[in-house]
């Protein structure tokens, strides 16, 4: 029966509108005689019962409409057409079924003649090969492996009649297709691909878009969750030189990712579908979610797949059989340069307001700065800070009106990088829920991964890469640089400084703590050093640092660990050291990726923050008794208004009190109206707004903006 096509009647096994756009779909194998489907564009899900030949198959890959199934119970394997349910069967698995944990590569549609198919099998040294029509597989060992340097892992994909397999984060093994159905192996590996310093786990896509190839690498904080950051690189090919080059874009393509496997289609207006863009679902604890990453902004944005009673494991993606090349136009973005913002009128003498005079008709020519003081503040109490900053370029007299913007209208805003091919930086501000780009030219001199680490006094401090760091004033485009970091590869798990950077006592520290908790390293510059001081320690009780800065508390900078438990540096006496009390909230070490813990000061006490990345779990927040040296848990947060991001915390006092005891996300309300922050309210214990699309840039923190250039 092998390689013959067998076809059955779809009858209503299919949703009605399945293959007129991209769906997502997921064989349940033997736990369900049911298939589910799911329709992105409509945010809707289906169960459709299977008939009995489908039912306890698992799907394993894709080539266009035809999906590889195999029996779970039986090993038995064969290509279903999606759309005409036609089959070809192919000869069963010869192993267990673990190798339903691996990746299969198919060189075309099994109805073509040269059709190969590979399975990379997982945690082992061999591929598996076969095309149908043939009465076996075919195991075909790898030389490269043996028992002591590891083994297969790792996505891969038929490229230019050559298997590329991903086998770790640094290496790709290259080998022609053609040999290997005769147990033949001509391989070359490719190496030097440096991972992103900020990931402590990481997703692999090999991706074919227009006749190149992408490897996209997803990043995360934690085991499957987190996303901290999404990098795309393209297969170059020069001479006999192979190697992955970063690029910032894939063009009027999008990316459709599920498992280890990718598809690229043009970006189709009437799909919904965005280019430049890559589509990937995920298994989190509060439910199924679909991203969406944007290369242009570099903003994040899930949407909640509809619940169904089973977690997602093996999602595939359909695609439709006759594509629409219907490309997705998208409008030329404003940026604006500071100075259009600030410039000051040339003649602002002229400057007048009209008005008649009191019981006849002439009229009275007045000088704007001959306008009451108390009107003016109160004319700026009804702007936006950056219309604020326009209105004093009316006339001179209205700038004794600033110090009152600087008082009462400061409000963090979440500062965020988009691509830096647009030379600009984005600011969101929460309260107005108004966004602006600025011109910089600090985040296009970098070549290497940017993040922002910390902020204070409307500068911010920024690590390129895990060699260099300086610190960025946006707004004026002052950079200070910092001498390289101490070590190769080093990363600050915590980063600070005592003042702003102008001043003669400005000071940087910068925390390193060994992944096991048994090595501390603190590192100090002051403006005219030509390197770092590193300060070396190795505490006799084990600290497990957050990815929260330190908190500079009555002189000493105070570390929360990730149980809950507090590490204090003082600068004075050089001295680390791990407090007995307060007593950690964990008895054992959550792993990366638990949640999120946050140290800050509020109103002259230590306060701990905890947040998941869930959207239904609730934050907790604990204030530290200074006397009993114990956390008690805080309701409220006494008019004060809190800003988290990934890993920097600002406390600033409501100056509305409807906007007090919230706690703001790094996060926007996505959609075609203008963006609003989300934001936790201690009051009722929610998230707000509540909303099934949510927006993240992933390199992002809040800041204060300092827009006065004199400051």
């Amino acid at each position: 029966m092998a390689g013959e096509i067998l076809s059955c009647k779809v009858e209503n096994y299919l949703p009605r509108n399945f293959g007129s756009w991209p769906w997502l779909f997921q064989m349940n194998g033997s736990k369900k005689k049911t298939c589910t489907f799911f329709d992105p564009i409509n945010n809707s899900l289906e169960e459709r019962i299977l008939p009995e030949f489908l039912q306890g198959k698992a799907c394993l890959g894709c080539y266009g409409e035809w999906i590889l199934l195999a029996d779970e119970l039986t090993r038995e394997c064969f290509f279903l057409n999606i759309i005409s349910f036609s089959r070809i069967y192919i000869p069963s698995f010869p192993e267990s079924p673990d190798f339903f944990q691996s990746v299969v590569s198919i060189t075309s549609p099994p109805n073509t003649s040269n059709c190969i198919v590979i399975v990379v099998c997982s945690f082992k040294t061999f591929l598996l090969v076969c095309s149908p029509g043939r009465k076996k597989w075919k195991k075909v060992p790898l030389k490269y492996f043996n028992r002591n340097n590891g083994s297969l892992r790792g996505p891969s994909i038929i490229y230019s009649e050559r298997l590329f397999v991903m086998v770790n984060l640094t290496k790709t093994f290259v080998i022609d297709v053609a040999p290997l159905i005769r147990g033949c192996v001509k391989m070359t590996v490719i190496s030097e691909l440096r991972p992103c310093p900020i990931a402590y786990y990481w997703y692999r896509y090999l991706v074919e878009c227009a006749d190149d190839l992408f490897l996209v690498l997803v990043h995360s904080y934690g085991h499957g969750q987190m996303i901290t950051n999404v990098e795309v690189c393209r297969l170059e090919l020069i001479g006999i030189d192979i190697h992955w080059r970063r690029v910032q874009d894939i063009g009027d393509h999008a990316f459709f990712l599920s498992g280890h496997c990718g598809r690229s289609l043009p970006a189709n207006k009437a799909w919904g579908v965005q280019q430049n863009c890559i589509y990937l679902p995920m298994n989190y604890s509060d439910g199924a979610r679909l991203y969406k990453f944007c290369l242009d902004d570099q903003v994040l944005t899930f949407n909640f797949l509809p619940e169904n009673d089973g977690r997602l494991s093996r999602l595939q993606w359909a695609f439709p059989t006759i594509i629409d090349f219907c490309r997705m136009q998208t409008d030329e973005e404003d940026i604006c340069d500071l100075s259009d913002v600030m410039r000051s009128k040339k003649d602002e003498t002229d400057s007048a307001v009209f008005g008649k005079e009191d019981g006849n008709d002439a009229v009275i020519s007045r000088r704007w700065d001959e306008l009451p003081i108390e009107l003016v503040e109160f004319l700026f109490s009804r702007l936006s800070l950056v219309d604020c900053l326009r209105i004093p370029s009316v006339c001179k007299g209205w700038s004794r009106a600033s110090p009152f913007i600087w008082k009462e209208r400061v409000w963090p805003w979440l500062m965020h990088l988009p691509n830096r091919k647009y030379n600009a930086c984005k600011f969101f501000d929460p309260l107005y829920c108004e966004e602006y780009t600025v011109k910089s030219d600090a985040v296009v001199v970098a070549r290497d991964y940017l993040t922002f680490r910390y902020s204070k006094n409307g500068w911010v401090v920024v690590t390129e890469g895990n060699i260099r760091v300086f610190i960025l004033n946006p707004f004026t485009g002052q950079v200070i640089d910092l001498p390289l970091l101490p070590f190769k590869n080093y990363n600050f798990d915590g980063i600070s400084f005592t003042s702003v950077p102008t001043s003669p006592d400005f000071v940087v520290y910068g925390f390193f703590f060994q992944i096991c908790g048994e090595f501390v390293e603190v590192s100090t510059w002051c403006p005219g050093e030509e390197e770092w001081t590193v300060l070396a320690f190795q505490p006799s009780i084990p600290f497990f640092p957050s990815s929260n800065n330190p908190v500079l508390f009555q002189g000493e900078f105070y570390c929360l660990g990730r149980k809950g438990e507090l590490g204090v540096f003082n600068p004075d006496l050089e001295t680390w050291n791990v407090l007995c009390k307060p007593q950690p909230m964990y008895l054992s070490v959550p792993s990366y990726g638990v949640e999120y813990c946050y140290l800050l000061e509020l109103n002259g006490d230590l306060v701990s923050v905890f947040r998941t990345d869930e959207t239904t779990t609730p934050i907790r927040v604990f204030k530290l008794n200074q006397s009993e040296m114990v956390w008690y848990h805080l309701d409220h947060l006494a008019g004060m208004t809190v800003f988290v991001d990934r890993r920097n915390t600002i406390a600033i006092t409501s100056p509305e009190k409807e906007f007090a005891n919230r706690i703001y996300l790094p996060r926007f309300e996505g959609g075609m109206d203008s963006k609003k922050g989300i934001f936790y309210s201690m009051d009722d214990k929610r998230y707000h707004p509540s909303t099934h699309r949510v927006e993240e840039p992933l390199t992002c923190v809040w800041m204060e903006p300092n827009l006065h250039l004199h400051k």
